[in-house]
């Protein structure tokens, strides 16, 4: 049985590759069809352009990655798949890996999680639900405060949803692209004008953006916090930690998905939260999120303009 698998060859350039699978029905691991994969934009984008800092390479490694960030390299890591093969018991079921783009790939049992609604398309949102879920732990933030979150990507606005389901009142969400301000109406959140809003207690910044994080500084509370849920790169920039940084004891704290943060590890671990993950996904409100669909034998020459293209928040490809 032959698998296809997207790689990226070099910067910016990809081609679709054949594999010859050869499955050994056992107990352990499963045959996996793939349905739908998606595409992570704005990590995704910063291995495409090699912009992976040597230093992060085993960070940003995704599980069931092959090849290195240097080039040739099949990286992602968002896919549902119908299991072909395996187990009897759970031959048919629909599953959630963190796997690459590939059409037919075998994995342990262990690192597959079903998938019971019908509507399977929108769990191609996980991982990034994922990243909310950290988010909303490293904020620690009180129901009470008042919010912004900025960058309405798929990280931005599930983040958003996220603190909107747990209860939070005082939220705003905000974007350059006033067109997000359309689908934040489809998830019954407040869209604001970043110049219009001020004495904030938290903010999130998705924007990957140094001119925001400085801007965002000066719209804080006395001990207000930015959550920096940007992922840089390479990227440096200059901070501004004058005028009130000090006075007002504002903090700038770090959330990434790769570690769960110290004060939740001994309530939960990786598999924990990614059934929290999966559990937050049940409103099918949620696919206006996924706004972009094309078909896998197109990726190659489809890839990059997908990146590229600042309307797209989560981008499905089917199989």
């Amino acid at each position: 049985m032959k698998s296809q698998s997207f790689w990226l060859i070099k910067k910016n350039k990809s081609k679709i590759k054949s594999k010859e699978i050869r499955y050994n029905k056992n107990n352990q691991t499963v045959l996996v069809k793939t349905l739908f994969s998606g595409i992570s934009k704005g990590t995704e984008k910063l291995v495409a352009n090699g912009n992976v800092h040597k230093n992060q390479y085993q960070l940003m490694k995704c599980p069931f990655q092959e090849g290195t960030f240097n080039f040739p390299i099949k990286y992602g890591y968002i896919n549902l798949g119908e299991i072909i093969d395996g187990p009897k018991s759970i031959i048919g079921r629909t599953i959630f890996t963190l796997s690459p783009h590939h059409s037919i790939f075998e994995i342990s049992i262990k690192n597959i999680n079903f998938i019971k609604n019908k509507n399977i398309k929108k769990y191609l949102l996980t991982a990034n639900m994922e990243t909310a879920v950290n988010i909303f732990w490293d904020s620690q933030t009180k129901k009470s405060d008042k919010i912004l979150i900025i960058g309405l990507g798929s990280v931005g606005f599930l983040t958003a949803y996220l603190f909107k389901l747990k209860g939070y009142k005082n939220l705003f969400v905000t974007d350059i692209n006033t067109s997000r301000k359309k689908i934040a109406k489809k998830l019954n959140l407040n869209f604001i004008n970043f110049s219009k809003i001020k004495n904030l207690d938290c903010i999130i910044n998705t924007t990957s953006s140094y001119e925001i994080l400085n801007a965002s500084l000066a719209k804080l509370n006395l001990d207000g916090k930015i959550i920096e849920a940007s992922w840089y790169g390479h990227k440096i920039g200059k901070l501004n930690l004058g005028n009130d940084f000090h006075s007002k004891r504002l903090k700038i704290i770090s959330s990434q998905v790769s570690n769960i943060p110290l004060h939740m590890q001994k309530k939960q671990t990786y598999k924990s939260r990614l059934k929290i993950a999966i559990d937050s996904l049940s409103d099918d409100k949620l696919m206006c999120l996924i706004n972009s669909t094309s078909k896998f034998e197109n990726l190659e020459k489809d890839y990059i303009s997908i990146l590229n293209n600042k309307n797209i928040i989560m981008h499905a490809i089917k199989y």
